[in-house]
């Protein structure tokens, strides 16, 4: 193979389209990806991003068009073992992880070095490290991948794609689960590829990310090319336009007006611990507000909502009006109406194995079913109560669809309204627009704005430190366990927002963190 001159594209996208059963989901796309340099490929969910990069990865073929990697067309059948051979490496936001295994073998995963023909565990360890540490990841080669954090299996995926040294690297929402810290880090390793002469095309739903590590932004609008600008040519607002071909004046609905006196609370937490995790937690949970659990990732943020919603054992009081709860169990939680949509909507969230109509009716079969027959379900009661929620929700999707045909979006908006029909009082979420396009994120901003104006208690816990300032009526900061800061009205800035969680509170004046 003859290399190509520095100043020829690496790869090019030559009129592409794709078709699933006759419908086709890309049209006649064309764009380069230049060597040295970082590419962002932008669009909403369903603009064609994850299709194209199957393309490149070989998990796809095109139904017309081609694409040419270093002068060359990719041939018929090209697969994702061609890919990696020929220097190409990917990193999708779906894990392709094998739970049982050590990371040190899904570093080296299909490919063990070995000695003397036999691969020994010491020395996969010690091969592993250098990878483990160049992203940033401080677990033990011998733990078990099911022990890690979502976190910390994306950072293990980006170590098994490093193995390989890519010429071509992607990555398809490597960030959406990783803490502040952690994506720094992978910036660094983005950066050390760039410099080194390698390409690194990436997704994600993040502007500041975009806009921090790329130096060209492609944009893709309903499966066709839009447009492709500089990153120092442009900003947000302008990125934004072309994404959805209209302006998105406001991202954060209008928020509550502040009252001369804190509200009564709905929800009292007094003394909560969770060992080794939470400590001696005092919280108040007012109806009408949406109140964003910030700080650090792993500072206890999941573990207060998983006690309120009955997952995680606790000790400590939980009172709802004054009356203490017992939240032994997520029934226990449900009867009190409280309800939960957690962060790994695919595993816990909802069944992606199962239709739209099947989600939303599970949690509401008693109601569904005629007294005490609850094997047998009124469908006309089913079918009304699921066409209802669709469009309560905006869900845009059939009834008979599979969840998980769904963009991140449409999935998030089947997880919180299959709770809508028991008529909660308290909606806790775990990182709400996680792998969710700009669009659909003003949604559910406005979805949960709406609630919250119809007096419900909204508690969210996000990574997006600029969601957390512009969604959230109140912020309370968590450090080691602990609430150290409560931000209200102007105090509700990204500057002491940051300042709070990395200082642990110190130099921060407050008198009250209830």
């Amino acid at each position: 193979m003859t290399t190509p001159a520095q100043t020829d594209p690496l790869l090019v996208v030559e009129d592409v389209s794709k078709s699933y059963a006759g419908i086709e989901v890309l049209h006649a796309v064309g764009f380069t990806i230049e060597p040295g340099e970082v590419l962002g490929l932008v669009g909403e969910n369903g603009a064609g991003k994850s299709t194209v990069l199957s393309l490149i990865s070989g998990m796809n073929t095109p139904t017309s068009g081609r694409v040419v990697y270093r002068g060359r067309p990719l041939p018929s059948g090209w697969s994702p073992r061609e890919a990696r051979a020929a220097g190409i490496g990917s990193v999708h936001q779906e894990l392709s992880l094998t739970p049982h295994q050590t990371v040190a073998e899904n570093v080296f995963l299909g490919d063990w070095p070995t000695t003397g023909g036999v691969a020994r565990p010491r020395d996969l360890e010690k091969a592993a490290q250098p990878f483990l540490d160049r992203v940033g990841l401080t677990v033990s080669p011998r733990a078990l991948v099911r022990e890690l954090t979502l976190g910390e299996m994306q950072l293990v995926e980006l170590a098994k794609a490093l193995v390989a040294d890519p010429q071509l690297l992607i990555l398809d929402e490597v960030t959406s689960a990783l803490d502040d810290a952690q994506v720094q880090q992978v910036f660094a390793v983005i950066r050390e590829i760039r410099d080194a002469g390698g390409t690194v095309v990436v997704v994600t739903h993040r502007m500041s990310e975009l806009f921090a590590v790329c130096d060209r932004l492609t944009v893709l609008k309903d499966g066709a090319y839009v447009d492709t600008v500089r990153t120092d040519r442009t900003d947000e607002a302008a990125l934004v336009q072309l994404m959805l071909g209209r302006e998105l004046s406001e991202v954060f609905p209008a928020k509550a007006p502040v009252a001369d006196e804190a509200p009564e609370p709905l929800l009292t937490l007094r003394g909560v611990q969770v060992p080794g995790v939470v400590e001696d937690l005092d919280l108040d949970i007012a109806p009408g507000r949406i109140l964003g659990l910030g700080g650090l990732q792993g500072q206890g943020q999941s573990e207060v909502l998983r006690c309120l919603f009955g997952l995680q054992p606790h000790r400590g009081e939980i009172a709802m009006g004054g009356r203490r709860l017992r939240l032994s169990s997520p029934a226990g939680a449900i009867r009190h109406r409280i309800i939960y949509v957690p962060e790994d909507r695919k595993t816990e969230g909802v069944d992606v194995r199962m239709t739209v109509a099947e989600n939303l009716q599970l949690p509401n079969v008693s109601a569904l079913a005629p007294a005490r027959r609850l094997g047998t379900v009124r469908r006309r009661a089913a079918r009304d109560l699921v066409a209802q929620l669709i469009g309560r929700l905006q869900i845009k999707a059939r009834p008979s669809q599979e969840v998980r045909r769904l963009s991140g979006g449409n999935q998030q908006k089947v997880a919180l309204a299959k709770w809508l029909p028991q008529d909660p009082h308290v909606l806790l979420l775990a990182e709400p627009t996680r792998g969710i396009d700009v669009g659909t994120k003003h949604e559910i901003y406005r979805l949960l704005r709406d609630f919250a104006d119809r007096g419900l208690a909204v508690v969210i816990t996000s990574g997006d430190t600029m969601e957390l300032v512009g969604l959230c009526d109140e912020i309370a900061v968590m450090y080691e366990g602990r609430i150290i800061d409560r931000l209200t009205g102007s105090r509700i800035s990204e500057e002491e927002l940051v300042h709070a969680s990395v200082t642990g509170g110190k130099g921060v004046a407050h008198a009250d963190h209830r």
